[in-house]
């Protein structure tokens, strides 16, 4: 091994290293030090009286995987035009991505640690078509969350039921005609313009059905992901039916899409957010709105679920990623 390999393999090694100790800090600091998850697990003690909550627990921790799967096979398809992997691989880089994203405000580093997963795939480019995702679960949380709007206001629902078709319909005509982006290459520098254009064409390599899948299966993990916090809600023993409670789910999603947050803060906004949409719409339903502390119980619990489990697995697969590739490897 010469001089400049050793060197390549020291740095990489030390990234690595870095990337783990930062996120056993950041999770110790949101989870171990953190009051609200206390607190939360005390509520579990206090609340949980019979087995039917464990059960509703167990049950909403066991679909963890199937909706990591699910982001699973819309990676793989996102990848289908730079590079083929496999489903147990495009699954390992879901854990990966939600390690990495942990370093950036509103998660918006998960794809950092999925490109590093791959092998001969031009990084860049799998960095562009990650916008490809993320744009497709926006559109399920947008829209759901609009239409669950509705129920909150009384006063003007017909045009606000026509400004929310307009919205939905403009996102879903911008999704399936996302190869127009490659029209922005306009605003790159002439001095990159032939070196980025082929970046920009990536858009271009999507068919209307590859589209229409990974739409589809955003919808379904958005369903799963919100039938998780359902199970949660009643596991807290809220009386709401699953109608009812996916109501203000899903206006809580929404909201917490765009409040910037960053990690250290997420786990006190989402149970604010929570908190604040859920105590609204017990009022609206009569019911005792004191149970908002229960919301932010299930809304806590829900997030070490999805996020903090699958964030610590992800750091111990960091050994994985592979920042440095021989020339021969791409």
């Amino acid at each position: 091994m010469n001089h400049k390999a050793k060197i390549i393999k020291f740095t990489e090694l030390t990234v690595k290293i870095a990337i783990v100790l930062l996120g056993i800090w950041i999770l110790y600091k949101r989870v171990f030090a953190n009051q609200d998850v206390s607190d939360v697990f005390k509520e579990i003690k206090t609340s949980f009286t019979d087995n039917r909550q464990f059960i509703l627990m167990l049950f909403a921790l066991l679909l963890v995987p199937f909706n990591i799967f699910l982001e699973g096979i819309k990676w793989k398809i996102q990848l289908k035009p730079i590079e083929k992997i496999s489903y147990w691989k495009s699954f390992l880089s879901i854990f990966t991505g939600i390690s990495t994203a942990m370093f950036f405000p509103n998660r918006m580093g998960n794809f950092i640690g999925r490109i590093f997963m791959l092998e001969r795939g031009d990084r860049i480019k799998a960095s562009l078509i990650s916008v490809v995702g993320g744009f497709s679960q926006m559109i399920a949380t947008v829209s759901l969350g609009l239409i669950a709007s509705l129920f909150f206001y009384e006063k003007h629902i017909i045009l606000i039921s026509v400004i929310i078709f307009v919205l939905i319909s403009l996102l879903l005509i911008m999704f399936f005609n996302i190869h127009l982006l490659k029209y922005f290459h306009f605003i790159i520098p002439k001095k990159l313009k032939d070196k980025t254009r082929d970046y920009f064409e990536i858009f271009s390599l999507y068919e209307k059905k590859e589209l229409f899948c990974i739409l589809m299966l955003s919808y379904i993990r958005y369903f799963l992901y919100t039938f998780q916090f359902v199970l949660l809600v009643w596991a807290f023993n809220i009386p709401l039916t699953y109608f009812k409670a996916m109501i203000p789910i899903s206006l809580t999603y929404l909201l917490m899409m765009i409040v910037p947050f960053i990690t250290i803060t997420e786990i006190a906004v989402r149970g604010s957010v929570s908190i604040l949409v859920f105590e609204k719409w017990l009022m609206i339903n009569d019911i005792n709105s004191s149970l908002g502390v229960m919301v932010f119980s299930a809304s806590s619990l829900l997030w070490i679920l999805n996020i903090a489990i699958p964030a610590f697995i992800g750091l111990i697969l960091t050994y994985r990623l592979k920042f440095f590739r021989n020339k021969n490897e791409l």
